[in-house]
């Protein structure tokens, strides 16, 4: 009987390690992750001696938190476990697989407007599996998998080849796949090209673009019970770990574009919201959006565009974070208690215009974005498809304008402050 059980186990155990070696060998083929940081940075996080604090979030945070000044700062191992798309329950994997590797001390999370209001529902496998498709196995990464996974992800979950089953029919990117696993760039984890960007190590991504022009996003006002309950659910869990295990949680706001702040309209409904939820949750919040400009001043050049910072605003951003949580900075001094606060020490400069058509489609409708309210003037051209522009409005305080096509059409607005002075020029598709 013994040795019946014994041959049966045997049976299995050979059976699932050839599956494993299968799954491998059609992974290896036609999975093409040679331009993923992510594989990098778990392969890093694994690598690591001992790691005192670390990073969650998304874009906001790989791109604009530098591990290596906060490491200098801190005299600590810092490690930036943002990924892109991150959702609240990737981070609270993220979370406990870090701790399980490192008992970590520190954990900050950077929540923000788009964040709070994120539910599960909103993601994608993809977010799932860039995150677990390298993690090594463990309980952590099983049950996240089980609880977040219908039975018809189960598939593609385990067999990335299956997610890219297009391939099979293209000898070409078969080529171009395993061409790029055998290089020793991608056989070494060396640091690789990402989108514009530049992997720059320990979770950091280095962007070097400047936000130009400063155009025409239309943000929805922020709203009360702005928090979803599935993000709730989640932070409540986060908080209770974090407890649990002796380890803090911070969780912060990182810096956006004025002109982002501003096209929201009524920023501190966000903030008040965030305080609330940290505070019911016994966790320190600070919005980096409230701070003092003689402190930190985050220009339009710090940002790659109008919600993700780039290398130098990550740097002038990370140094003042650091130094502020290793109590070199007052949290007075560098806090306002709200963003209209705020704005009321800020010198007078206009941001930016907003720029959208109406419910009837014959007009557009134009509000400027500035720290302080001034009368401006506006002149208006239509440019068509030769690049011939035609007077639309002369210079006026008018902000309704009469469009003269119903199709998309592509605007030039010189705008004036009351002085007659041209504070900027915008080109804009409505």
């Amino acid at each position: 009987m013994k040795m019946k059980f014994l041959r049966v186990m045997g049976v299995c155990l050979a059976t699932m390690c050839m599956v494993m070696l299968f799954l491998s060998g059609l992974d290896y083929v036609f999975s093409n992750d040679a331009t993923s940081w992510a594989r990098i940075e778990l392969h890093e996080l694994y690598g690591q001696e001992e790691i005192d604090s670390i990073f969650l979030g998304a874009s906001h945070v790989y791109s604009g938190i530098n591990p290596a000044i906060a490491d200098e700062t801190w005299e600590q191992n810092t490690f930036n476990c943002s990924t892109s798309a991150q959702r609240i329950d990737t981070s609270y994997l993220l979370l406990k697989e870090a701790d399980r590797v490192s008992d970590i001390d520190t954990c900050f999370l950077e929540i923000s407007v788009n964040g709070v209001t994120r539910g599960l529902e909103e993601g994608t496998l993809q977010e799932v599996c860039r995150v677990t498709d390298y993690m090594r196995p463990s309980w952590n990464k099983f049950s996240y998998l089980w609880t977040v996974l219908q039975p018809q992800d189960y598939m593609n979950a385990f067999c990335r080849a299956r997610r890219n089953w297009k391939s099979v029919y293209s000898l070409r990117k078969m080529k171009e796949t395993v061409s790029a696993k055998c290089t020793a760039v991608y056989r070494n984890y060396e640091y690789i090209k990402v989108e514009s960007g530049n992997y720059a190590g320990k979770g950091f991504v280095r962007f070097q673009e400047e936000f130009e022009n400063v155009g025409a996003r239309v943000r929805l006002p922020i709203k009360e019970n702005l928090v979803n309950e599935e993000f709730r659910h989640y932070f409540q869990e986060i908080a209770e770990y974090c407890q649990e295990n002796d380890i803090e949680l911070v969780c912060f706001s990182a810096p956006l574009p004025e002109y982002t702040l501003e096209s929201f309209g009524n920023y501190d409904e966000y903030y008040m919201q965030a305080k609330q939820l940290c505070e019911e949750n016994n966790v320190s919040f600070y919005d980096f959006n409230l701070t003092n400009p003689s402190i930190l001043t985050m220009n339009d050049t710090d940002f790659r565009d109008s919600t993700h910072m780039n290398e130098m605003g990550a740097e002038r951003f990370t140094k003042v974070m650091a130094e502020f949580f290793a109590g070199k900075i007052d949290e007075k001094e560098l806090f306002y208690d709200s963003y209209e606060e705020k704005k009321e020490h800020l010198p007078k400069r206009f941001i930016g215009l907003i720029i959208r058509r109406d419910t009837s489609g014959e007009f557009c409708k134009i509000r400027s974005v500035t720290t302080k309210k001034d009368k401006f003037k506006f002149e208006v051209y239509y440019e068509d498809k030769n690049g011939e522009c035609t007077l639309l409005q002369e210079k006026s305080g008018n902000r309704k304008i009469a469009l003269p096509l119903a199709e998309k059409i592509n605007l030039k607005v010189c705008v004036f402050d009351s002085k007659g002075n041209e504070v900027g020029i915008f080109n804009k598709s409505v």
